[in-house]
């Protein structure tokens, strides 16, 4: 079996020269499909397994119990968008939106001019009444940028002290892991979570 070695840019094609080829060895080739990339954790020592990943139903228990509010709660509203009377979309303090029939597919997500909060929340909403032809509503639990700043703050430290114990299992996993991969690691390193 051979492999031509074909270059975009490469000396051999501006000149106009046709690529050599190269050998390749077959039984290289079959060991790289046959090997099973589970095989590598297999070998490693007892106990030496990364953490469980959270439990989602148990981490959303947790956000509520430390108060976690998330953007989608009526308390985080910042505007509504009417068309014909009816609610077509609804704009959280954070920039998160749902839309109903007409409104659906109007924002994509992509190329937008903000990353969230108010401002990415104001946009949307402008967006979505001006292609239906609708009014925008704002509520009354709608955010300045520097109130939802200070919101924001207090959510991402409730939710960092939530997941510290897997932060820190992980961060002794991988700890662990590079002590064992070291050459001169002559026993293997337990790991408990």
């Amino acid at each position: 079996m051979t492999i031509s070695t074909i270059t975009s840019g490469g000396p051999a094609v501006l000149r106009g020269e046709i690529p050599k080829p190269f050998p390749v060895d077959l039984a290289s080739v079959r060991s790289l499909q046959e090997a099973v990339p589970s095989a590598a954790i297999r070998k490693l020592p007892a106990g030496f397994a990364p953490p469980q990943p959270p439990d989602p139903a148990a981490m959303m228990a947790a956000m509520n119990e430390a108060g976690v509010t998330h953007d989608g709660d009526p308390s985080r509203l910042f505007a509504e968008v009417y068309k014909n009377g009816e609610v077509v979309a609804r704009l959280y303090n954070g920039g998160s939106s749902t839309t109903y029939g007409q409104a659906d597919g109007i924002i994509s997500g992509v190329d937008e001019p903000y990353d969230g909060g108010p401002q990415l929340a104001q946009w949307r909403a402008d967006k979505i009444a001006k292609e239906l032809g609708g009014t925008v509503k704002m509520a009354s639990t709608a955010q300045t940028p520097s109130q939802w700043a200070l919101t924001h703050a207090a959510d991402q430290a409730k939710m960092d002290k939530v997941m510290a114990p897997y932060r820190a299992a992980m961060d002794a996993f991988r700890a662990a892991m590079s002590e064992y991969g070291r050459p001169e690691a002559s026993a293997p390193v337990s790991v408990t979570a």
